[in-house]
């Protein structure tokens, strides 16, 4: 009990933390799974028309290129949605190891290890802002 008090978690609302490393893992599967999927799509459909008009090798081809097309897609949102806040994060960063604080709040959008970082970047730069405050109060 005594950890929990001192980790925040009894302020915090319950939302579910899955981390970065489980949401690949799943996308990996994802992506291993779209060949079936179009497969199991195309034997269960009339797709006799379509193997007559491209034949085999062109049905497998079309096939091949929508999975290419899913999986590059899925890979560009994926990489982004991780490197789009560190990049934030960094420039952030910059911004306070330059003195300046007036943009120094990092917007957490999302509750896996990135947004577990942003936060206590946004807590480091708030306890920073009190102690900056409170030296300029001695200072007076």
């Amino acid at each position: 009990m005594e950890g929990m008090a001192k980790s925040g978690a009894w302020g915090r609302s319950l939302a579910l933390q899955i981390p970065i490393f489980y949401k690949l893992f799943a996308s990996m599967l994802f992506v291993a799974l779209i060949p079936v999927i179009l497969l199991g799509i195309m034997a269960a459909g009339d797709t006799g028309e379509i193997v007559e008009i491209l034949g085999l090798q062109g049905t497998v081809f079309v096939l091949t290129l929508v999975t290419l097309g899913i999986v590059v897609m899925w890979s560009l949102f994926l990489a982004s949605s991780i490197t789009r806040p560190i990049t934030q994060l960094s420039e952030v960063a910059k911004n306070v190891s330059m003195g300046d604080l007036r943009e120094a709040n990092v917007e957490v959008t999302s509750n896996d290890e990135i947004g577990e970082l942003a936060a206590s970047f946004n807590r480091m730069i708030n306890s920073y802002r009190v102690l900056d405050a409170l030296a300029r109060e001695d200072n007076r």
